[in-house]
């Protein structure tokens, strides 16, 4: 069931009068399955990934972890710039930002030499596919975090690069984003003038401890992903907040995925509990959430899933502050897994909902006059609620090509 491609790089989305380019901020790429040999050198590693051509399909991959088990099958769209340049074309994407898909960061490496080597082939992998498509790729960063020289000699090498900034985990190894070895880098990258991409990964999504562990159902229900991440994220902004490194660097410009996670929604909770109980804030930041938000480069992909929370978000950071992002190629992504050929049959029973990216922003509505029309691309929600019909969110067209592609290019710096 893949959708017909087309190969026009300029192909653009519309909202009213306007025309413009759709920016993707939140893509992934993996290690190409050519690598896989080479690098059996880091398979000492427990939690050391590679990836190998499928065992009988041409057009996908698998994902093997140290001790040879497959973790995920993967479509050559998460590796092969050509596949990858096309869909973006049948999806109406104009420049995708790829980062290296999180697990593949190297925050849980005890050698520096090996951390930052590795950090170098997932880069250089990704500075290849940018070369290969200039006009349709710009690309972010990995870096060995836990060793701070050689991350920021990292983060100089892909300047020099071209590359637009860098991707960082929730947290390093278990360690907090405002633990003090970090500081350096994120100085340099303010410096330096590049932006910040902070994902979910680690932590809460596989904890450490017995109990804990077992409740995240990891082979049940997917919590891991569908609730793990927006918890990681949340606590990714907290430490970031409280540890003063948002008000120490403000010109660090900071994104976090999956429409910030938890924390746009825990704000007010946070903010209040800081009022009410300041001792137990003794040795944070004096910034308030709010003021957090509101006075530092603090960004949030649109990647809510949901019309409503996407609009909290909006008013909540503003347009300026929100930029498309699809987590393409991945099945959780703003993208209709049916248009990618699945063939498992669970995925073909179920009715294709013509999601792509950009299809929340582009399809709500920009008038009351609009509304019906808006309704029959969210076909999949209810349109009553206990209190009666409900209304989706209205967006100008303005701000609709901000979240589309200015924010992004702002965040960027795109010249």
């Amino acid at each position: 069931m893949k959708k017909t491609v087309t190969d026009d790089p300029n192909r653009h989305a519309s909202a009213g009068d306007i025309s413009y380019p759709v920016w993707d901020v939140h893509t992934h790429t993996t290690l190409a399955p050519g690598t896989y040999e080479s690098l059996a050198r880091f398979t000492h590693y427990a939690d050391f990934v590679r990836v190998r051509a499928h065992q009988s399909k041409s057009c996908c991959a698998e994902i093997i972890n140290a001790h040879g088990e497959i973790l995920r099958v993967i479509s050559d769209n998460a590796f092969d710039a050509r596949t990858r340049q096309a869909e973006c074309a049948a999806h109406g994407v104009s420049m995708q930002v790829i980062s290296p898909t999180p697990m593949m960061i190297p925050d849980y490496v005890d050698s520096a030499v090996d951390a930052a080597e590795i950090c170098r082939i997932l880069n250089d992998g990704n500075a290849a596919i940018v070369a290969e498509f200039p006009e349709r790729f710009t690309a972010l960063g990995a870096l060995p975090m836990m060793f701070a020289d050689l991350a920021i000699a990292e983060l100089q090498r892909i300047r020099d690069l071209g590359m637009r900034g860098v991707e960082i985990n929730s947290n390093i190894d278990g360690l907090d984003l405002d633990d003090p070895r970090f500081y350096p880098i994120f100085q340099a990258a303010a410096e330096s003038d590049l932006a910040t991409f902070i994902h979910p990964w680690g932590g809460f999504m596989s904890p450490a401890e017995e109990r804990l562990n077992r409740r995240m159902h990891a082979g049940r229900n997917w919590r891991p992903w569908l609730l793990g991440m927006g918890l990681e994220t949340a606590l990714a902004f907290d430490a970031m907040r409280c540890g003063g490194v948002h008000e120490r660097l403000p010109n660090l410009r900071v994104m976090y995925a999956h429409g910030g996670g938890a924390f746009p929604a825990l704000l007010g909770r946070l903010e209040h509990g800081a009022y009410c109980r300041p001792d137990l804030f003794r040795n944070s930041s004096r910034t308030t959430p709010y003021e957090t938000v509101q006075s530092y480069g603090v960004y949030a992909d649109a990647l809510t899933h949901d019309p409503w929370v996407l609009d909290m978000l909006i008013h909540l950071l503003g347009a300026s502050r929100v930029a498309m992002g699809s987590d393409y190629p991945y099945p959780l992504g703003e993208i209709d897994p049916l248009s990618l050929d699945i063939s498992d049959p669970d995925y073909q029973s179920r009715p294709a909902r013509g999601i792509y990216p950009g299809h929340m922003i582009k399809h709500l509505p920009e008038s009351p006059d609009d509304m019906e029309t808006a309704w029959q691309h969210f076909h999949w929600l209810a349109r009553d609620t206990a209190d009666g019909p409900r209304h989706l969110p209205l967006l100008t067209a303005s701000q609709k090509k901000q979240l589309l592609s200015e924010t992004a290019k702002e965040w960027l710096r795109w010249k």
